[in-house]
């Protein structure tokens, strides 16, 4: 793993949390898409996870998971445009750069998540659009969330039949 592909995302993810207090969110995300062309973030704030939730209750912890489902799915978009563009030409290049990049995002948020930058309670995750790979989901928020979080999740997973 590039170390200054990680420091980059970490910076980048970093400025495009900065602007939201931690009190109003539940929940961060950094995600990608299957050839790994994209970083992008997302954030959902309190109200709108309990707007959901309260709508679907059999669907709650779908929502406290799913970024693409979250208030601010895209969050500063312009601020990866530059990575994007590169990660895009590399891939239409042939490059598999997946490892590599899934792993830079997931380094990126325990750096962050180790500095404090979400706060107590949030949910933190990294996720890939298009695929589902519940063991590798699953390792990737024990890894991000406190144990009783991450628990939390794989009970989720393994009731609706993917853990």
């Amino acid at each position: 793993m590039a170390d200054e592909l990680v420091e980059e995302i970490r910076k980048l993810a970093r400025t495009a949390f900065a602007g939201l207090p931690a009190d109003d969110y539940r929940g961060y995300a950094l995600y990608s898409d299957d050839s790994a062309m994209t970083v992008c973030c997302a954030a959902n704030t309190r109200a709108h996870l309990a707007r959901v939730q309260g709508a679907d209750p059999e669907d709650a912890e779908y929502y406290r998971w799913s970024p693409g489902e979250w208030a601010l799915e895209g969050v500063a978009g312009d601020l990866f445009k530059p990575l994007c563009a590169r990660l895009r030409h590399s891939a239409l290049a042939g490059v598999d750069q997946r490892a590599e990049v899934y792993e830079a995002c997931v380094a990126a948020l325990e750096s962050l998540v180790a500095e404090g930058a979400f706060g107590d309670g949030a949910a933190v995750v990294f996720a890939v659009s298009d695929t589902d790979d519940v063991g590798r989901d699953i390792g990737w928020l024990n890894r991000l969330n406190p144990p009783d979080l991450a628990a939390e999740h794989a009970r989720w997973r393994a009731s609706v039949g993917k853990g």
